[in-house]
Parts: structure tokens; C-alpha cells; sequence
């Protein structure tokens, strides 16, 4: 239920109804107020209803200042959250290509074990034949 306040801006009492607290109303009138004084300083107009005309512009302007400012940082951050999002995504395609390399590193490796290992019996096949050829060849030769 909106409450009724009695506010006075550029020296005009005026009531008004809002929802809002007493300290907030009593706020919106300073601030106003306060810019209607900056205004009248300035000897821009001494049209009362121009200068709180003036005043109310400058904080409308400020007002959309802000919320363009607002939207930019609303659009920065969802590009950065998207952005997270892409490289959350890649970062996961990137653990699992390293997991995949790792284990091809360790067939790899495996394989080239048992290459040794059969190059090892290789070797030892092929000198024991060596020695089996001289053997027959001393024992011919005898």
C-alpha cells in the first residue's frame, strides 16, 4: 500500500504517493533540490518550473547514463560467461585428448618392449647359431 509524503521541491509542496520509505523520499527531494541550487548557481534561468525542468533532465540523463552502462556491463559479462563456457568446453576436449595421448604413450611404450625384448631373442638366437656354424665348421675342418 503506497503511503502519502509531503515533499517540497524548488520551495513547491507537493504530495506524493509511493510505496518507497519516508528517508528515500526525503533523499529524492534533497537530490533534486540539490541539483535545482547547482542550476539556479549556474544563472542558466530563473524560471523556477525551467530550472527543476533542467534539473530533472540532468538526472534523467545520468539515469540513462547508468543503465547504458548497466547494459554494457550486462553484455561484457555474458560474453565473458559464454567465453568461460567455450573454454570450459575446450578444456575439457583438451583433458581428454592429453588422457587419450597418455594412454597411446603407454602402448607405445609397451610396444617397444616387447620390440626389445624380441630383438633381445633375436640376437640370442642368431649368435647361438653363430657358435653352432663355427662348432660344425671347427669340427669339419678337424
Amino acid at each position: 500500500m503506497a503511503n502519502r509524503y509531503d515533499v517540497n521541491i524548488a520551495g513547491y509542496a507537493l504530495t506524493v504517493m509511493s510505496e518507497r520509505s519516508e528517508e528515500h523520499m526525503a533523499r529524492l527531494a534533497e537530490t533534486l533540490n540539490a541539483r535545482v541550487r547547482d542550476i539556479q548557481r549556474s544563472g542558466g534561468t530563473a524560471n523556477y518550473l525551467h530550472v527543476v525542468m533542467l534539473a530533472a533532465m540532468e538526472l534523467a540523463d545520468e539515469v540513462l547514463e547508468r543503465r547504458d552502462r548497466s547494459g554494457e556491463q550486462a553484455d561484457a559479462a555474458r560474453e565473458s560467461s559464454e567465453r568461460a563456457a567455450r573454454l570450459e568446453s575446450e578444456a575439457i576436449k583438451l583433458r581428454e585428448e592429453v588422457r587419450r595421448m597418455g594412454e597411446e604413450a603407454r602402448s607405445l611404450r609397451e610396444e617397444v618392449e616387447a620390440l626389445r625384448e624380441e630383438r633381445e631373442g633375436l640376437r640370442e638366437r642368431l649368435e647361438q647359431r653363430s657358435r653352432d656354424l663355427l662348432a660344425r665348421l671347427d669340427s669339419v675342418l678337424e
